[in-house]
Order: structure tokens, then sequence, then C-alpha cells
């Protein structure tokens, strides 16, 4: 018997009116598992996320174990090694924060131009540890199609040695409708359910299957075979988190 390396409990902090700003996790023993059976039975289906350019540059920084030793939280992006991508005007982007902080954290987003940042914001502390999920459109920002943005998530440590900071992030892009729709790909408004999961991370869209199953894990009564599903989509994007 493989033992789940990763299962997680999600409690939601909204933030108005059909929105929501973090998702917190709270880590519980999982029952063993067989690994094989996970992948093979029809009613555990595991979402397969298929990339949509081989041989991308390398896009995701942080994840590093300092944080273990030295007392300082551990920051993780939630995106694989490469530009990954969305269809939506209105995505989150998703991190993981191994214990709580009242330290400054900030969310920066910056375009491909790369002059200054379009968005760079505080967030409010402090923070929980577990999975957050960041909306820049709560901040103004909209992703604009056909176009890459670089986004950090950064850990303050101290303010006057910026070389101490802890940061983790990614790359995003946002495909046009009619791209998505001309490449049989999700394209119009799209229910979350198990079936969008397996759509979505098909077509190689990260952040619209990280999300709607985030999201599920919340809503949903069947918490732990979803959370499976989160565990397996996260181990095919290079994703360790913290046991």
């Amino acid at each position: 018997m493989v033992p789940l390396k990763l299962t997680l409990l999600l409690v939601v902090a909204m933030t108005g009116p059909g929105s929501w700003h973090n998702a917190s996790w709270l880590p519980f023993s999982p029952p063993d598992s067989d690994a094989a059976d996970l992948v093979t039975s029809p009613e555990l289906r595991m979402p397969l996320y298929k990339p949509r350019k081989d041989n991308a540059p390398r896009a995701r920084i942080g994840g590093q174990n300092r944080g273990v030793e030295s007392g300082v939280p551990i920051l993780i992006a939630l995106v694989p090694d490469h530009v990954a991508f969305t269809v939506k005007g209105n995505p989150s982007l998703c991190w993981y924060l191994s214990m709580q902080t009242a330290r400054t954290v900030t969310i920066t987003v910056v375009d491909s131009r790369g002059i200054r940042p379009v968005l760079e914001q505080s967030l409010p502390s402090p923070i929980r540890a577990g999975i957050h999920c960041t909306r820049p459109r709560e901040y103004g920002v909209e992703f604009k199609e056909q176009e890459a943005y670089r986004w950090f998530v950064t850990l303050v440590v101290d303010p006057d040695r910026p070389s101490q900071d802890v940061v983790a992030g990614g790359m995003i892009e946002r495909i046009s409708f009619d791209e998505a729709c001309a490449l049989g790909m999700p394209c119009t408004w799209t229910a979350c359910n198990r079936e969008a999961i397996d759509r979505y991370s098909e077509s190689g869209l990260w952040y619209d299957a990280i999300v709607c199953l985030l999201e599920l894990i919340e809503h949903d009564e069947d918490k732990q075979t979803l959370q499976r599903m989160l565990d397996h989509l996260l181990n095919q994007a290079g994703v360790d988190l913290p046991s």
C-alpha cells in the first residue's frame, strides 16, 4: 500500500459576493490508498495535464526549503515549470504558505515589457498556513489576451535586506476565446465540475483546472476524492508540497 503524500481540508475566506481571495488548507491524516487504483478506478479518475507547448523555457521560481531550518515560511507557486495558460478573463493565481505569518506578503504581476509591475499589492496580514489564491482583477488588473505575464508572491523577511526575501512565482498567458474554440478547448462559460477539470487539464489550461478543483473541494461533499485529484494534478506539474 502506498500512502498518499498530501490530503488537505479546505477553508475559504470570502472577500465579497461571488468572489474568493484566499483559500486556506488544514492538513489531516489521509487513509492509505493504492496509487494504481486511484488512476484506474472509474469513480476516481485522475485529471491528465497536457502542456500546450513542448520544450517551453523554465518559468517557475521558488519552492526552496530554506524555511524549514530558519523558521521562515516556505512559499511554493502552484504552477508547472513553464508558461501555463488560462482562457478566463479573471483567473486566480494560487500559492502555498507552509506556516502562518504576520510578515508582509506582496503579490506582483509584470507584463511582457517588464518595465514596471502592473500590480504590486500587499496582502492582508496575518496570513494563515495553506493554499491561497489571489485574483488580480480584484486589484484592478485584467490579463490581456495573447499576453504573457510573470507573477510573484514575496515574503518580506527583513525590509532592509531584500536578498533575504522568500519569493515564489510563475508565468501565465491568456488565450483568446476564438483561439480556444478553434482548438477545441473549453471556450464558453463552463460550469465547474469534474468534467470541466478533465477538459481544462487535457487542453493545457492549467490555471482554470486548478482553480475549478479548489472550488469543488470547497463545496463538494466528496472532499477526499477531490483532494486526491489535486495531489495527482500537482504531481504532474512537479509541485511538491510539504506533507
